[in-house]
């Protein structure tokens, strides 16, 4: 392999251009696009001009806060001038290459006269640098001033457009000169004031704000209140979607980058492969390489590898790794022109599997309850494999389907790893197949109703995952949905006959009090109702309402038990010991694993069969297209291959031959017999012959 010149390499030999912010391409065709970084839209389309052709970018964005009050805090205070506080707008706006900025755009809901200013940079390191600080250069000068007609905010967002009418300032055909910015200063300022002498002031509390924390908003404006008259507006009566923004700019480009986006956020993962993917587009025309870079550890050396085109503006390339690796890789493109877009850097760990651990703990909470999990397993003296989402950035198919793993845990559930009702599109993760193949599973998540937005009673059926692996009929969803906080049942009762624990039957030794609290601050708790279907039984019911708050079912090939409420909160940690320990006895009873609903025998149960062939681990795995399948034949035999889904229904046959005693290897690249690729998923392949076979499971992750 060839290695070509890291980043630090490519911007010393040339100009290159980053960008901080992921991009998503949300339509593209031949000579425009459209695209998003962050909550920032970006209006392509290559222009003919008297010197050739350029590329104009109309740049806007509507990013509602969460509501009047926390944009409040985020402002730290309102914004004008003495006594008399106009109509003051101010945005930061970031280019995607150097270029000149040509029109200033805004709407009001009332008229007056308005004064443009334009300043750079934005931001430096993370921090703002505000208008008005010492060194900030003013580009645009104040005889930017022009007169405000009264158009309408809303209409911008009307039928998901922005209105054609907007009071414009032309800064080229006003001032005979466009603003021009270029290098590293592509990140500045703009802003307006009405009515007033004056330039836009900010107050604010000098901190850059993380968009994940404060709503993406970047703009520093009059919003407060609902007040009629202001150049913000409510744009769907009845809710909390804020306009923050009612100003957008006209960018001129002589030439961009080749763009890059839909790079993968990789979680942390028990393969030793994978496939990265992005896809790059080039808006004029222009050839275009792309490359993929790698560090094994942040400060490891860099490898860097052609990406391959695949179809629809897609580039790929395999990488391979070791148990213990973190990975750090960006995507970067250069083109003809020798104009460069390098990718944000992303990471994820190769993590080490435990090998004969049975129970995988999965910590979805926001309430940190892991760590009471974690103190009664090592009570109990059960072995357990720790998986926490959010130090792990999510969880993959590789984990929850590592082959020693007998029972989930599964806490809370942000990640909404569990599906509700339709399999075929809620279960990404294939728990269906886990629970199929013999796997048994713990769910405690008060909220998993309510994040399938499931609020009210109503009733599951047959062919609803909650129905068929969890066990539950009837339900009511947040039932105290209009009460502050909720106020579910904090005494549990064990229900009558109940597979799992009956140390709770009278009101003198009822489950808890639950304490919907951890340390000293407050749940909002909306503990739902779960009732069992005619298949399963209830565990527990609240001892005031008397609705069902725990439910277990005992399936054909797997056991599952759902609390509706955290078991972990009760006031005795010793009745949640005990609880924990007899829920797991329960489901441990269970502990045959199979290879799928068909059927498909797993290995280990082949072993006392004939040792005429063996099938061999298909590699890689998980893979993506390609996997190699290998088997050994000692005699003179009838053979078929075929492969299965995670339903045990037939995808298609690559052998059916009699072959002679040897080693075989068969490419297979997950298509269906009408050569239609595959999903991602679980897959199973099967080697046999009229007296016995042998079946493996792979995994493809495209």
């Amino acid at each position: 392999m060839v290695k070509k010149p890291g980043l630090l390499v490519l911007l010393i030999l040339i100009s290159a251009v980053v960008l901080a912010e992921s991009i998503e391409i949300v339509s593209f065709n031949k000579n425009s696009a459209l695209l998003k970084t962050g909550s920032v839209y970006h209006q392509l389309s290559v222009q003919q001009n008297d010197g050739g052709s350029v590329v104009v970018d109309t740049i806007f964005y509507f990013q509602p806060p969460a509501g009047a009050i926390s944009y409040n805090d985020f402002l730290a205070g309102y914004q004008g001038m003495g006594s008399d506080p106009s109509d003051t707008c101010i945005n930061w706006f970031t280019l995607l290459a150097p270029g000149k900025v040509t029109k200033l755009m805004m709407q009001n809901a009332s008229a007056g006269s308005v004064r443009w200013y334009l300043w750079a940079p934005a931001i430096v390191e993370e921090n703002y640098q505000f208008p008005g600080n010492a060194g900030l250069p003013q580009l645009l000068d104040s005889s930017a001033t022009q007169t405000c007609y009264a158009t309408d905010p809303n209409g911008q967002f009307l039928g998901g457009e922005w209105a054609p009418e907007w009071n414009t300032f032309h800064i080229v055909e006003e001032l005979e000169r466009a603003i021009e910015l270029s290098g590293d200063d592509l990140n500045f300022w703009v802003g307006y004031s009405m009515d007033n002498n004056g330039g836009p002031t900010i107050w604010q509390d000098g901190v850059f704000h993380n968009a994940d924390i404060d709503g993406s908003c970047r703009s520093f404006t009059t919003l407060h209140d609902s007040v009629i008259g202001k150049w913000y507006s409510v744009v769907q009566s009845g809710s909390n979607n804020w306009g923050a923004h009612m100003m957008q700019i006209e960018v001129v480009y002589e030439s961009i980058p080749p763009i890059i986006t839909d790079l993968p956020d990789f979680c942390d993962t028990f393969s030793e492969s994978r496939t990265i993917w992005a896809e790059v587009i080039e808006l004029e025309g222009d050839s275009f390489d792309v490359f993929l870079t790698v560090r094994i550890g942040r400060n490891g050396a860099p490898d860097t590898l052609d990406m391959v085109y695949n179809v629809d503006n897609n580039f790929w390339a395999d990488i391979s790794y070791s148990y213990g690796d973190t990975l750090y890789y960006y995507v970067w493109a250069r083109d003809s022109e020798g104009m460069v877009q390098v990718s944000t850097v992303k990471s994820f760990v190769c993590v080490e599997p435990p090998y004969e651990t049975r129970i995988l703990l999965i910590d979805d909470s926001e309430y940190g309850s892991g760590s009471y999990y974690i103190d009664a397993l090592e009570e109990v003296d059960s072995s357990y494999f720790y998986w926490n989402i959010e130090q792990h950035k999510g969880i993959d198919i590789t984990v929850l389907h590592y082959s020693s793993f007998q029972t989930l845990i599964i806490l809370d559930g942000q990640e909404m790893i569990l599906p509700v009702t339709d399999d075929s599109v809620q279960d990404i993760y294939a728990i269906s197949g886990f629970l199929e193949s013999g796997g048994n599973l713990m769910l405690v998540n008060m909220d998993f109703l309510y994040r399938w937005n499931i609020i009210g009673t109503g009733r599951f059926e047959a062919g609803d995952f909650a129905y068929d692996y969890l066990g539950i009929g009837d339900y009511t969803g947040d039932p105290d949905i209009t009460s502050s906080g909720g106020s579910a049942d904090t005494l549990m009762l064990s229900v009558v006959n109940n597979p799992v624990t009956s140390a709770f039957s009278a009101d003198s030794i009822a489950y808890g009090p639950i304490r919907y609290q951890i340390g000293g601050s407050a749940i909002e708790n909306w503990a739902d109702f779960i009732e069992p279907n005619s298949t399963a039984s209830g565990i527990l019911k609240g001892k005031t309402s008397g609705k069902g708050m725990a439910v277990c079912l005992d399936g054909s090939h797997f056991r599952t038990i759902t609390f509706a409420f955290p078991i972990e909160l009760t006031a005795d940690r010793t009745e949640f010991i005990n609880l924990l320990d007899s829920s797991l006895q329960w489901l441990g009873e269970n502990t045959t694993r199979l290879d799928s609903a068909s059927g498909l025998i797993q290995e280990e149960q082949a072993q006392g069969l004939q040792s005429s062939f063996r099938l061999n681990a298909n590699y890689p795995n998980p893979f993506n297209p390609t996997t190699v399948i290998s088997f050994n034949l000692s005699r003179e035999e009838t053979v078929d291959l075929t492969i299965y889904n995670i339903k045990g229904e037939f995808v298609g046959t690559l052998v059916h031959q009699t072959m002679t005693p040897g080693h075989y290897t068969i490419d297979w690249t997950a298509v269906n017999e009408r050569n239609i690729p595959l999903p991602s998923g679980i897959y199973f392949y099967r080697l046999s012959t009229k007296k016995q076979s042998v079946t493996k499971k792979m995994i493809l992750l495209r």
